[in-house]
């Protein structure tokens, strides 16, 4: 088993999970529930990790992870926008909204990378 990823955020980890399994790369995450010794131990040390099951699997891993992070960092983000549906307030990085789920107006999309 090798440790390829971890993350503050679990989301991140999970979503990570699901890219390596869909790529049929094998993995866990551990430390789902230990954010509970935060303070008593290092917070870095109790963030959610992606372990993958076998060795020979490190690079392929490594190298998706790193593909999507990089496609990530590179996404355009738009303005922050008003729902035309519901009048909610949408961050610029969503391009549905999240109360109703109505599409980002066209005029606002920045569309892809």
């Amino acid at each position: 088993m090798k440790l390829v990823f971890d993350h503050i955020d679990f989301t991140v980890v999970g979503h990570l999970q699901g890219l390596l399994e869909a790529a049929g790369i094998r993995s866990e995450i551990r430390n789902l529930n230990a954010s509970s010794a935060a303070g008593a131990v290092p917070v870095a040390q109790v963030y959610p990790e992606l372990w993958i099951l076998e060795n020979r699997d490190e690079a392929r891993a490594k190298a998706l992870i790193q593909a999507y992070r990089d496609e990530a960092a590179a996404a355009p983000v738009g303005p922050d926008w008003t729902c035309p549906s519901c009048g909610e307030k949408v961050d610029g990085v969503f391009s549905s909204c999240w109360n109703c789920g109505t599409a980002i107006p066209a005029a606002l999309d920045p569309g892809p990378a």
